[in-house]
């Protein structure tokens, strides 16, 4: 098998996941117990946390430092979902929703990026059903979100801001520190207070190098992309914030329930190994998406998805490549190569399962690509560990595919 499709998730760490889990079957206690195994399990889970916090901090420097005391935190989720999703929800202990619904010119308002994961999407669509209104900021042809568009969408009511850093379906690496600034100079005009910046690194950390700008409120993780286990992500908080959902206050209150403690534990120790290697990973993928990338644009009729991309570029992670093979369906594609051992997806793994395939498409639409070009879509992504030969093959067999298949 050659698995291509490392954005929907990566393969596990193995020796990470059971030293994890064999340390959590010996030190099972909750930690939030008073009594000597309860210690344990809470010393192992805030090690677990400074662990990560430390790799974090080594790789962002003066960035990840913020001027509000106690902060920043990190709070660990169930996966990156929930972690996109706390700031969102928080949104609704600031007013009350039925008086929204009658006082139109005060309700709150949420500017989003049209090209963000389904987790801030579909939320978002959920808020604006419940009285908040929305300016969802479509990207350029390219697939970049310009600071200058933020800028313009931002008014004197606007609470929320949401900007994912790397795109999950183009690999298009977000302009967060210019965004930013537009964030910071549109407040100083309006007169009003900072709204809360909150971004998605799911696809960015221990992938590419990056360091988030003072104005960040919040930043969201996922185990699962960088070797970890599923079921486990976080949430980077660089400011207090009042959560929907309460119980028992662990994580400080943030998310409540008891702690996945080998989760937790594994999780912290494989984004040390990835920053670790950070460099000479990239290194090696971006070989790989020179092979990939000049293949692809030997297969007559295939469309590099945005046509400009070139081997190298900066402005794209090289982790995440999509291609358009007209006249033929992405899906139809997709089940071509997977029959012949090869895994590549259509979109977001999220958004192309439970009966939402049109979903899939959201993201190429906005950027305001051609019905036939985003219907006849896959998307490729890397992982530390594909091989040239692996690259090789693949292109190979989707130019006997392609030429046999298409209509």
């Amino acid at each position: 098998m050659i698995y291509l499709d490392w954005a929907a998730t990566s393969k596990p760490d193995e020796g990470i996941l059971s030293e994890s889990l064999a340390e959590t079957l010996q030190i099972f206690g909750n930690p939030s117990s008073q009594h000597e195994l309860g210690r344990k399990a809470r010393e192992l889970l805030e090690s677990s946390r400074l662990r990560m916090l430390a790799a974090i901090n080594n790789v962002q420097g003066k960035a990840s430092t913020k001027s509000q005391p106690g902060y920043p935190k990190l709070i660990f989720t169930a996966s990156g979902t929930e972690a996109d999703q706390i700031p969102l929800l928080s949104l609704l202990n600031k007013k009350n929703i039925s008086k929204l619904a009658e006082e139109k010119a005060n309700r709150p308002h949420l500017v989003i990026s049209a090209i963000e994961h389904a987790a801030i999407h579909s939320q978002t669509l959920q808020l604006q059903n419940l009285g908040f209104e929305v300016s969802f900021i479509r990207p350029d042809p390219e697939g970049f979100i310009q600071p200058k568009a933020v800028t313009k969408a931002i008014r004197p009511s606007t609470v929320l801001i949401a900007v994912m850093l790397v795109n999950n379906e183009t690999g298009a690496v977000q302009d967060i520190p210019g965004i930013g600034r537009a964030i910071e100079e549109s407040s100083i005009a309006l007169r009003m207070k900072a709204p809360w910046f909150h971004v998605d690194c799911v696809q960015a950390l221990g992938k590419i190098p990056f360091s988030l700008p003072q104005n960040v409120s919040s930043a969201a993780f996922s185990a699962h992309k960088i070797g970890g286990p599923k079921g486990i992500g976080a949430l980077l908080l660089f400011k207090e914030l009042i959560p929907l959902a309460q119980g028992g206050g662990q994580e400080s209150g943030y998310r409540s329930g008891t702690e996945n403690l080998a989760g937790i534990d594994a999780f912290s120790r494989c984004v040390q190994k990835s920053l670790a290697g950070l460099n000479k990973n990239l290194e090696h993928v971006r070989q790989l998406e020179q092979l990939l990338l000049s293949g692809l644009s030997a297969i007559p009729g295939c469309q590099i998805i945005p046509a400009s991309r070139r081997p190298g570029d900066s402005r794209f992670s090289p982790w995440i490549i999509s291609a358009s093979f007209p006249g033929l369906s992405g899906e139809v594609f997709q089940r071509a190569l997977s029959e012949q051992g090869i895994c590549v997806s259509t979109g977001s793994a999220c958004a192309s399962s439970h009966g939402a395939k049109a979903k899939g498409r959201r993201i190429l639409d906005a950027m305001g690509m051609t019905s036939e070009a985003s219907f006849c879509s896959i998307r490729i992504s890397l992982g530390s560990d594909s091989a040239e030969d692996e690259i090789l093959t693949f292109i190979e067999t989707a130019h006997r595919l392609y030429s046999s298949l298409k209509t």
